[in-house]
């Protein structure tokens, strides 16, 4: 059958070869085109949920009071706490953090900031690769009075790298002035959105709220597979209860429902890659099953000489379904090479540009995961071998008499 399958290829004749080229091409440009597709939206969801990460935690845990007034409720830290959380295996990390609104102004004017404070075990790392200029907050023995603002709050007030700005704060509806010293400006990860927020020594709003050192607005948990985080927010609430005997003064939150738009806007791509991804497949079946019913009718002698010599229809299907699996592996192989290599020269020389204004990103993201890259081929073929071996059904209709008749 094998033999036969090439020997139709090498005495295809001149309309064949042009069905087979195009047949071919389809092929080649829909794996093409899902490969990239599937990368890039892979890629636009790691890198976004990088830069949230970058600015959230995966899990929360405070006061649900908190987020209206969080100089207001805060919660113990800690050993018995700290270890209720850390008994959820998927969590990873765990950080303290404190909460407080107010208004920085400098030479050029004001604007309100959300003011983290963080400890000496904050993961800062994703944030210190977006400095623009000077340093991170300095958490030493002795505590400083340093601030570090996002790029757009420090324009909007006219402040730099060590300048000094005025923080007002609300304390029993008095104004309360305190002067911090900018260390750093950073380039916000989600542009306009999360800009506002500010990090300083956990210290200094201790000080500021007046708590003990044992007092904190709440933790910032890292999870080893932030898909999970949902769930283990679920968990760790559950043992919350079952420890603190149902108080709900302290509560687990994952950042997918706290900021559920933006991952909600991040899901719609997965609707999107599905609908190329089903455009590009039909197109593919399409253009192969042409190819092959011209295929079949063209060799319709052929077909009928066998028929005549005992051949089953079964396995003329098989002669032709091996044909187009040899077209289709050719398009496979093209459409890989052709979409890698464009993925690899957009990964390391960044040729298309994004307006990081709108998307949050300067370039268009890549990638590569030999799984799923893998998968998707298994899909193509599996799906198109199937429609072909179909489509090959044409083969039972042809008669013997009619089909040796045939020219």
């Amino acid at each position: 059958m094998r033999n036969l399958a090439r020997h139709i290829a090498h005495r295809a004749t001149q309309s064949q070869n042009a069905m087979v080229r195009i047949a071919t091409a389809a092929v080649a440009i829909s794996i093409a085109v899902a490969v990239i597709t599937l990368s890039v939206i892979f890629g636009f969801k790691e890198q976004i949920s990088t830069l949230i990460s970058s600015t959230v935690a995966d899990i929360t845990i405070s006061s649900p009071y908190a987020k209206r007034q969080p100089e207001l409720h805060p919660i113990p830290d800690n050993d018995s706490l700290r270890t209720l959380i850390l008994s959820v295996r998927e969590v990873s990390h765990i950080e303290r953090y404190i909460l407080r609104s107010g208004v920085v102004r400098g030479e050029q004017g004001a604007a309100g900031i959300a003011l983290k404070g963080i400890g000496t075990e904050a993961d800062t790392s994703l944030i210190a690769e977006r400095l623009e200029s000077g340093t991170m907050p300095r958490i030493e023995e002795a505590r400083r009075k340093e601030i570090l603002l996002s790029k757009s709050i420090a324009s909007q007030i006219g402040a730099t790298a060590g300048s000094r700005i005025e923080l007002l704060i609300l304390e029993n509806d008095t104004p309360r002035r305190e002067v911090f010293k900018v260390c750093g400006v950073y380039r916000s990860a989600l542009g306009e959105t999360g800009a506002e927020l500010a990090l300083t020594d956990i210290r200094n709003l201790q000080k500021l709220n007046n708590w003990e050192p044992s007092q904190i607005t709440g933790y910032g948990c890292r999870v080893h597979n932030s898909e999970f985080a949902e769930q283990c927010a679920e968990l760790i609430n559950l043992r919350l209860m079952y420890e603190y005997e149902g108080d709900d003064n302290i509560g687990a939150v994952s950042a997918q429902e706290e900021h559920a738009v933006i991952f909600g806007w991040l899901e719609t791509h997965n609707i999107n890659a599905a609908v190329i991804l089903t455009i590009m497949l039909i197109v593919a079946i399409f253009n192969m099953v042409t190819a092959l019913l011209i295929l079949v009718l063209e060799r319709t002698r052929m077909v009928g000489v066998l028929k005549s010599l005992g051949m089953q229809n079964s396995m003329l299907r098989r002669i032709f379904t091996y044909r187009a699996i040899q077209i289709i592996a050719k398009g496979v192989v093209i459409g890989n090479t052709l979409a890698l290599a464009m993925l690899l020269l957009q990964k390391y020389l960044h040729i298309v540009k994004l307006d990081e204004t709108g998307y949050f990103l300067s370039e268009v993201p890549v990638s590569l995961g030999a799984g799923w890259i893998v998968g998707i081929n298994l899909l193509f073929v599996a799906i198109i071998v199937v429609a072909m071996y179909l489509a090959t059904s044409i083969v039972s209709r042809i008669k013997v008499a009619e089909a040796i008749k045939y020219n």
